[in-house]
């Protein structure tokens, strides 16, 4: 269960480890809600702890939003191959479907697009068409990288990453943050070129950044610089 999608709460980051002692649940000012697993706790047990704990993360996700505003989201918006369509209806909370190309997000008339609530809606439905993107484009991307620069990697995993584009791990396996799709091709190649020369240097030494220039044709310091003006989270 590296991620769990709650019925209201929606997408949930749910990290294990053997290091904690108790159920825990964490909100950031992103509205990312984060559930904390220890080893022996069954998914049931921390999905009922997190049923339990539902009314409070709506209060406190609530209350960061007002401290934190993020941009709002309106229309015209459009990712990759998803056109964000928003409908007041008559029913009782925002929610958010994906088809056709079409992220379609139904909310209650009484509220404007731009409350707390729909927005977070809209996120996660924008979140969601890039998750189906990234599946679609991201694998068979690293798999033609690879051939065409005699790379090995292991499986490619994608995740809602925000804290970074993307890691290799020590098995020489990817994980590759759905934010990806907001970025060009040529960043996307960048960022996975990147991660390809992990599996040869676990470090950043000057072996590694070498390798990485001279496979993007002396260009990594402009791609670098490029790359920072954008991020993984939301403004």
């Amino acid at each position: 269960m590296a991620e769990y999608h709650h019925p209201s709460l929606g997408a949930i980051t749910v990290v294990r480890s053997s290091r904690l002692r108790r159920l825990g649940i964490s909100i950031r000012a992103t509205g990312e809600i984060r559930l904390s697993i220890p080893s022996g706790v069954s998914d049931r047990q921390a999905i009922q702890f997190l049923n339990e704990k539902e009314q409070w993360a709506v209060r406190t996700r609530e209350r960061l939003a007002r401290r934190y505003p993020h941009e709002t989201i309106e229309l015209p918006y459009a990712t990759r191959s998803h056109v964000l369509q928003l409908n007041p209806c008559p029913c009782l909370s925002p929610s958010a479907r994906i088809g056709n190309g079409i992220i379609r997000v139904s909310y209650p008339a009484a509220l404007r697009y731009d409350a707390p609530e729909v927005q977070r809606i809209i996120q996660q439905g924008i979140e969601e068409a890039w998750r189906i993107e990234a599946k679609a484009y991201l694998p068979q991307r690293v798999d033609a990288l690879c051939k065409t620069f005699g790379f090995r990697c292991g499986t490619v995993t994608i995740r809602n990453t925000r804290s970074r584009w993307g890691s290799c791990s020590s098995e020489n396996n990817l994980s590759l943050s759905i934010h990806l799709m907001k970025l060009p091709d040529h960043l996307i190649d960048y960022v996975i070129v990147h991660e390809l020369c992990h599996t040869l240097h676990k470090n950043h030494g000057a072996e590694f950044h070498q390798l990485l220039n001279r496979l993007t044709g002396g260009k990594h310091p402009q791609l670098r610089q490029e790359l920072k003006n954008y991020t993984t989270r939301w403004r």
